[in-house]
C-alpha cells in the first residue's frame, strides 16, 4: 500500500520529477547545468510573476529564505513590523530580533487576519523599513490578502519594503510581484512545487537590491545576495556548490506546472481545498481558518476524537497528516492538498478518515461526505 503523504509540507513527489533527481550528477559549472539552472531561473521568474524581479535558487529551507530576506534589507537598530497569522509569521520576529532590529508584530488570533485597519494605523504612528506578510501560515492554514496590504503600505508607507513569504503559498496561490510591488518574495521547493525539501527560491525587487548594495555590512555570509548575484546571473560561476540534483527536480517539476499552465494549477488546489472541506465539514469537523487557503486545511475535530488516536490510526492506514502548532496542539490536525496530490488520492484518504472516525466510536455517514466531496 503506498502511502498518502498529506502534511502540509513536504508533498508527494512524482515519478517524473524523482526520475530527474536521481540523474548522474556532473560538475556544477558545466554547460548542461548552466542552462537547467537559467531555465529554472526564468520559470522561478514567471512563478513569482517577477518579470521585474531578480530570482535566485539556493540550497537550504524556508527559514534560510527568511533570513536572507529580512537579513540584505536590514540594518542592526532598523524598524520591521511583522503581521503574524500563526506560527511562521511569529518566527520573522524571532530572526529579527537574532539580527538586531527593532520589531514591532501585530499578531492575530488563530484562524484570523490582521485588521487592515490596525495595520494602516500602525503604519501612520512609525517609521517602519520593513514589512513581513505571510502569504498563507501553514499553522493555521489562513490566507492574507497580500495585494489590499501591498497597496496600502504603497498609499500610507511608501518607502517601507514588502517582504512577502510564499512558502505555503507560491504554486498554490497567484501571486503578482511587479504588479503588486512586493520587494522581496521567497518559497520553499516541498510544497506547492512539488519537489523535495532542500531548495529556497527568492526574487528580489531592484529596490531591495539596491538597499542590500547601501548596506556597509551584512550579518551572513552564505546568504549575502551580493554574493549569488554573479552566479545566478552565470550559473558557469562559482560562489558556494549548488544542489545539483535539487535543481534538475525543480526545473523538471517547474517545467511540469508550466505545461499545465499556472490558472489550471491554481484552479486544482481551489478545487482540491473545496472537496476536501466539503467532505469532513459535512461530518463534524471545523475548519480553523475563516480566511483558508486553498493549499492546506487545518481542522478542529469534533467531540469524541482524539488527535493521537486520530492521527495514529490514519496512518496504520497509510495516510500521514500533521498535528496543529502552538495553541491548536491537540485540538486539531492539518491536512495539505497541495501539489501533485489527486483527486482520486485525497478520495482515499478520505474513506480512510471516515473509518477512523468509526473506529473512534463517532458516527458518521459516509455516503453524506463522500457525495459531498464529489459534488464540491
Amino acid at each position: 500500500m503506498k502511502e498518502l503523504l498529506l502534511i502540509p509540507g513536504p508533498t508527494p513527489v512524482s515519478e517524473e520529477v524523482l526520475s530527474a533527481l536521481s540523474k548522474e550528477t556532473i560538475a556544477h559549472t558545466d554547460d548542461r547545468f548552466a542552462s537547467i539552472m537559467t531555465s529554472a531561473l526564468d520559470k522561478t521568474r514567471k512563478l513569482f510573476g517577477a518579470e521585474k524581479g531578480f530570482p535566485f535558487i539556493i540550497a537550504g529551507s524556508g527559514t534560510l529564505g527568511m533570513e536572507m530576506a529580512l537579513t540584505n534589507i536590514l540594518n542592526e537598530g532598523e524598524n520591521l513590523l511583522v503581521l503574524s497569522h500563526g506560527f511562521f509569521g511569529d518566527r520573522f520576529v524571532d530572526i529579527g530580533k537574532t539580527l538586531g532590529v527593532n520589531v514591532e508584530v501585530l499578531k492575530a488570533p488563530a484562524g484570523e487576519t490582521v485588521p487592515l485597519t490596525s495595520i494602516e494605523s500602525t503604519l501612520r504612528k512609525h517609521h517602519f523599513h520593513a514589512i513581513t506578510i505571510t502569504h498563507v501560515d501553514t499553522s493555521t492554514g489562513t490566507l492574507a490578502d497580500v495585494e489590499t496590504i501591498a497597496n496600502m503600505v504603497h498609499e500610507v508607507s511608501p518607502e517601507t519594503i514588502i517582504v512577502v513569504d510564499g512558502v505555503c503559498a507560491t504554486g498554490g496561490v497567484e501571486q503578482k510581484f511587479d504588479k503588486w510591488g512586493i520587494d522581496v518574495i521567497f518559497t520553499g521547493s516541498q510544497k506547492a512545487l512539488a519537489v523535495p525539501p532542500g531548495l529556497t527560491l527568492l526574487a528580489f525587487s531592484e529596490r531591495a537590491i539596491e538597499k542590500r548594495k547601501s548596506m556597509a555590512k551584512v550579518r551572513t555570509y552564505y546568504g549575502d545576495i551580493l554574493r549569488w548575484m554573479p552566479v545566478m546571473e552565470d550559473p558557469h560561476k562559482y560562489f558556494a556548490t549548488p544542489a545539483v540534483n535539487m535543481v534538475y527536480a525543480l526545473e523538471k517539476s517547474l517545467s511540469i506546472i508550466t505545461e499545465f499552465g499556472l490558472p489550471a494549477y491554481y484552479e486544482k488546489h481551489t478545487r482540491m481545498a473545496a472537496k476536501v472541506r466539503a467532505a469532513l465539514t459535512t461530518v463534524g469537523f471545523e475548519l480553523v481558518s475563516k480566511h483558508p487557503a486553498p493549499t492546506l486545511s487545518v481542522f478542529k475535530y469534533p467531540d469524541g476524537i482524539e488527535d493521537a488516536a486520530f492521527r495514529s490510526k490514519l496512518a496504520v492506514k497509510g495516510v500521514i497528516v500533521a498535528s496543529a502548532l502552538a495553541e491548536l496542539q491537540g485540538k486539531a490536525f492539518r491536512m495539505g492538498h497541495m501539489g501533485s496530490v489527486t483527486e482520486d488520492e485525497l478520495l482515499v484518504a478520505l474513506k480512510r478518515m471516515l473509518e477512523v472516525c468509526q473506529e473512534l466510536g463517532v458516527k458518521v455517514d459516509k455516503g453524506q461526505a463522500l457525495n459531498a466531496f464529489l459534488e464540491a
